[in-house]
């Protein structure tokens, strides 16, 4: 079945672009810096344990490693952390696409009472209080620091963090060799019976849109909280599945531990979701989901290095 989703888009871009490569040292910009240092700060939780960072961990893709993490307060957090990596050209932002901007969704964990729970008023006054934050801001030309100034350097510094050339991104520059026999034919299931590319495709393969897939609820109906149409009930975001690696478990809840899982829902999808979902069963074979397997193995690249962010934030204090 192809997605009518698919039949709202606008025409097709390029299926895949190169993967950008990391920041070497000394490109890191101040204002990308300040939002480094704030990314990984507690001090913007009230009870200061609690960063962006312990939510979005590097060693895990910047994401928690849990199906559901925790917030300030030890409180179960209703949804999975996704990944803020390679979001420079992204659209929407969290499973629900309430966001529109970096900015904007930067903010919204720090004043979520069950996330951070702080106030951005107070947020904001934390950061004035701070010698080193009203030094490095200075550097820049801001002298009052405003919540939109941290909006604004958290969101400088989730936009470099990119991943590395993976080897899908040698095979599309023309060197066929790259792959063995088994990546092949899951290329090509990928792109064709397997109809993983109806939603996963582009740089990051993944359309940013929102689709039903028989993970809804009625507790959360996904997209259809923010859009209020009926359309979008139980539909959320469709994930990148570049760098997919070390970003276990999967879905907006976590509830697949590993990329077997997935495949099993794909094959044999078991819902009694709320919606319409736009799954067939794939009734994948053994042979099939090896090879399916091996293609999404290379389109896993390098992560971000975050020395050159450390090193700029010691040379501008």
């Amino acid at each position: 079945m192809i997605s009518r989703r698919l039949l709202r888009l606008p025409a097709f871009a390029a299926m895949v672009a190169l993967a950008a490569s990391s920041l070497a040292a000394g490109d890191v910009a101040v204002l990308e810096a300040i939002g480094w240092k704030l990314f990984f700060d507690p001090m913007l939780s009230a009870p200061r344990n609690t960063s962006c960072a312990t939510c979005h961990i590097p060693e895990n893709g910047f994401e928690s490693g849990v199906a559901l993490g925790e917030g300030a307060y030890g409180d179960r957090l209703p949804r999975n952390a996704p990944t803020v990596v390679n979001l420079a050209d992204a659209t929407s932002f969290f499973w629900d696409g309430r966001a529109e901007s970096l900015e904007e969704q930067a903010k919204g964990p720090i004043e979520n009472p069950i996330e951070m729970d702080l106030s951005l008023a107070e947020a904001a006054q934390r950061v004035r209080d701070e010698p080193a934050y009203v030094r490095a801001f200075a550097r820049i030309g801001i002298t009052d620091i405003t919540i939109e100034e941290i909006g604004r350097a958290l969101a400088a510094f989730e936009r470099t963090l990119r991943t590395g050339p993976a080897l899908y991104d040698s095979w599309l520059a023309g060197d066929r060799s790259v792959f063995d026999e088994s990546q092949e034919r899951g290329r090509m299931i990928f792109f064709t019976r397997g109809q993983c590319a109806t939603c996963h495709f582009g740089p990051n393969f993944t359309d940013g849109m929102f689709h039903n897939i028989g993970t809804g609820t009625a507790e959360d109906p996904g997209r259809f909280a923010v859009s209020k149409d009926a359309y979008d009930l139980g539909a959320f975001k469709t994930p990148a599945l570049r760098n997919w690696k070390d970003r276990e478990p999967f879905m907006h809840d976590g509830r697949f531990a590993t990329l077997d899982d997935v495949l099993d829902f794909y094959s044999e999808p078991k819902t009694g979701a709320v919606g319409e979902t736009e799954l067939d069963p794939l009734e994948f074979t053994g042979q099939e989901r090896a090879d399916i397997k091996a293609f999404l193995e290379t389109l896993n690249g390098s992560w971000p290095d975050l020395e050159p962010y450390e090193s700029a934030w010691t040379e501008i204090q």
